[in-house]
């Protein structure tokens, strides 16, 4: 039997309500019939955040990957992200069963993530060569949500909050909005992005080789799938500097446009601790002060 720690079930059963609630009553029926129908054996699962993630042993010796999902949208976009990211640099797709909300994935060894690399350069040519392998042109047809999603999201949280959220005045938060929009308006090649990439979902997989994991699947410029790495990895290290050099690295080796990169980084940063602020009713500190940075930065970039 798993015993799932008490903050993870609180989670679910915040986040899914009653479907939440069924799922975690039926768990244990659900791992029984995963181990049966592809005949292994689920091991002690990792941390535990929004899913049930653990290594897993088949019969024949391999090692694996179950990650097991109240079944939602944000679920179907990963399963079709994998599908369509397929060997491009990220995490190999098993299996997947879309219903029960059951993913089979391979597993990275020795699997640390990119975090652990302590030199910031080292850091960045690494994620880029991953962002390289992974970017690919937007497909004519898709179900992964597009910049729009984000649009609309960004739309309610203005009219939810008037007078500002928090630490985001009005002023702000209109302004990001605005500058949101005017970018979403004239972005040009779009591609299939990862949607959540940062240090924490970049894998070593041995032999030189770092791939991605969780990617959240969503479609638009290459210039907005770099800011959630930017914002991440902060903790105590100078915010301004770190941020105007990791900018440098992936404009020059990823071909970017620097000054949509800022503006994407000013615009999101807003959206991403209202967010925080909409679920946790707390925000990233650093998240908050990266607004002021790439403010400045941009304001440099025309000297």
């Amino acid at each position: 039997m798993i015993i799932l720690p008490e903050k993870f079930v609180n989670t679910i059963k915040d986040i899914h309500k009653e479907n939440g609630s069924k799922w975690l009553a039926d768990f244990q029926e659900l791992c029984l019939k995963c181990e049966n129908q592809w005949q292994m054996k689920i091991l002690t699962p990792f941390e535990l955040s929004y899913n049930f993630v653990a290594p897993i042993l088949f019969q024949d010796g391999k090692d694996g990957v179950i990650k097991l999902s109240v079944p939602n949208e944000e679920f179907t976009n990963e399963v079709e992200a994998l599908r369509v990211f397929k060997d491009t640099g990220i995490v190999s797709m098993i299996d997947y069963d879309l219903k029960k909300g059951i993913i089979l994935l391979e597993r990275l060894l020795p699997g640390y993530t990119l975090a652990s690399i302590e030199n910031e350069e080292e850091a960045m040519h690494i994620a880029s060569k991953v962002m390289k392998n992974l970017w690919k042109i937007a497909p004519e047809s898709t179900i992964l949500p597009t910049m729009l999603n984000r649009e609309k999201s960004f739309r309610r949280i203005v009219e939810t909050f008037p007078n500002g959220l928090g630490p985001i005045s009005k002023d702000l938060l209109l302004d990001a909005f605005t500058i949101f929009k005017e970018m979403l308006k004239s972005q040009s090649t779009t591609y299939l992005l990862h949607g959540d990439l940062h240090h924490y979902n970049i894998l070593f997989a041995g032999e030189a080789s770092w791939k991605a994991i969780d990617p959240k699947g969503l479609i638009g410029e290459r210039e907005y799938d770099i800011i959630q790495f930017l914002l991440n990895n902060l903790e105590h290290k100078n915010i301004y500097k770190v941020i105007e050099k990791r900018i440098d690295i992936l404009v020059k080796e990823l071909d970017l446009n620097r000054e949509r990169v800022l503006f994407w980084g000013y615009s999101h940063a807003v959206l991403s601790t209202c967010w925080s602020l909409e679920d946790e009713g707390t925000y990233n500190e650093n998240f908050f002060q990266s607004i002021q940075v790439f403010k400045n930065l941009h304001t440099n970039l025309n000297k």
